[in-house]
């Protein structure tokens, strides 16, 4: 039993490596005004072909720093439940927020990626 939660670790990790990541693109965001191709937009979309790149980065800014944030927590909270101390309840809660997150980040970014390319 107990590797079997060692395997489901893992993506604990990867859901934490990809909050650190989301978070990474929202401070370049922020600083350089550069649009994280890979996380917002997608390989169709070009960043230089935005209408208004401005108000694109303001409106899908906050929405990359709760995916970091979420993210970042989830990974961490799996990594503990599955290493450290076991946590189902809080785990699974943990789990159902961050996938709902998850849900409304790709309609959210869809949206936006619509109305500004």
């Amino acid at each position: 039993m107990d590797d079997m939660y060692g395997m489901w670790g893992f993506i604990g990790v990867i859901a934490f490596c990809c909050g650190i990541y989301a978070l990474y693109a929202f401070i370049q965001m922020k600083r350089s005004g550069e649009i994280n191709a890979s996380l917002l937009l997608g390989k169709e979309y070009v960043y230089k072909k935005c209408k208004n790149k401005e108000e694109y980065t303001r409106k899908a800014g906050p929405a990359l720093l709760v995916l970091g944030i979420i993210a970042t927590l989830y990974g961490a909270l799996d990594i503990v439940h599955c290493y450290l101390y076991r946590m189902d309840l809080i785990d699974n809660v943990g789990m159902a927020i961050f996938f709902a997150v998850l849900v409304w980040f790709a309609f959210y970014t869809t949206k936006l990626k619509r109305k500004y390319f």
